[in-house]
């Protein structure tokens, strides 16, 4: 190979070394005021990020955009015996949170804008941040070029409790819950429930003894089956029990008989007086 080709191919890579080391500065870099973060009353984190760019922008804010990779999930299990358990849960395939902001470079003290500034911004639960791990990289909204290389934080705070306890089925009776003080009102309503109480008793005992003199009255017969009451001026003889299966024979022949007697009575009555 000539002189002349293999110098200009070494003068063509240290151009090419140059450029991509220009382009990689071109970004800036970024430096967290620490690694971890603890969680506020308020159920947030607050961040704070100092960037530096190559040079001044031409604007006073920049629009930048941090995107929030989970990687660990802080799980908090209650296992049998009620303890707490804490452990790290490692996460894969999630998706990035985004938070799309503007990042101002001007000096409110001298009113130019600075290459360098101090950010401070604020993440919540409720835009679906947890207790663990994040891989966090910041790209410059403009061209959507890295400033700085992706950077991890910790998010330190109490995750939602997870019941992992064994389900225990027990056939014993529930506790029963203690009894609230009565009041008078609950006082006069058992009252006036007693009473009516009683009175439907009452009502129910003057029925029964109604129902039961009814009964009885149904129960007695008019008149004795089988018996003939006497009649004035009869032959004074009485059949008693003389159900219906006794024949027309028989009462024919007490009366005969009694005949016989009467007719002997006016024989001897007869015979005295001759």
């Amino acid at each position: 190979m000539p002189v002349s080709v293999r110098w200009s191919f070494v003068i063509a890579l240290i151009l090419v070394s140059l450029a991509a080391a220009g382009l990689a500065s071109a970004a800036g870099r970024a430096e967290w005021k620490g690694k971890t973060f603890k969680e506020r009353d308020d159920k947030a984190w607050r961040l704070e990020v100092a960037i530096y760019l190559p040079h001044a922008p031409d604007v006073p804010h920049v629009p930048m955009k941090f995107e929030f990779q989970p990687e660990v999930y802080y799980e908090r299990d209650m296992i049998d015996g009620d303890k707490l358990v804490e452990h790290k849960v490692p996460l894969e395939n999630r998706q990035a949170l985004i938070e799309s902001v503007d990042v101002g470079f001007l000096d409110s003290g001298s009113g130019k804008i600075e290459s360098r500034t101090r950010f401070t911004f604020k993440l919540t639960r409720a835009h679906g941040y947890e207790a663990g791990e994040y891989k966090v990289t910041i790209h410059d909204g403009r061209n959507d070029q890295a400033v700085g290389g992706p950077t991890t934080l910790i998010f330190d705070g109490d995750n939602e409790v997870i019941d992992r306890r064994a389900m225990v089925f027990s056939g014993g009776e529930k506790k029963k819950k203690a009894d609230a003080p009565k009041t008078d009102a609950d006082d006069k309503a058992s009252a006036g429930d007693k009473k009516t109480e009683s009175d439907s008793a009452d009502r129910e005992s003057a029925a029964s003894a109604a129902d039961a003199e009814a009964d009885k009255a149904q129960e007695k017969p008019s008149e004795e089956q089988g018996t003939i009451k006497e009649k004035p001026g009869g032959c004074g003889c009485r059949l008693a029990d003389a159900g219906p299966n006794r024949g027309a024979g028989e009462a024919l022949a007490g009366c005969a008989l009694a005949a016989a007697v009467l007719s002997r009575r006016r024989t001897r009555r007869s015979s005295l007086a001759r």
